[in-house]
């Protein structure tokens, strides 16, 4: 592993630790409930970063990835729709 993978792999756990702190913050200090965005972004947050780092350690073939990056994008797009 090369040293800008492990730097990349590194700030991708960062922003998954920092979205999973947002929704704790939100749940503890603001009293808020688990609803349809806090699923959704905790998807985006936990699954992009993810797909980054099995992506440069080629653990995952590009194709792979595409699909995945369709289905988030579709799960997340596809209910703001529902409620405009």
């Amino acid at each position: 592993m090369t040293m800008y993978q492990i730097s990349i792999s590194v700030i991708s756990l960062l922003i998954m630790a920092g979205g999973l702190y947002g929704i704790f913050y939100l749940i503890i200090k603001q009293n808020a409930t688990i609803g349809i965005k806090a699923i959704q972004f905790l998807a985006v947050v936990f699954m992009l970063p993810l797909l980054i780092i099995l992506g440069i350690n080629n653990v995952l073939s590009r194709e792979a990835i595409g699909t995945l990056l369709g289905v988030i994008a579709g799960y997340v797009l596809s209910s703001s729709w529902k409620e405009s």
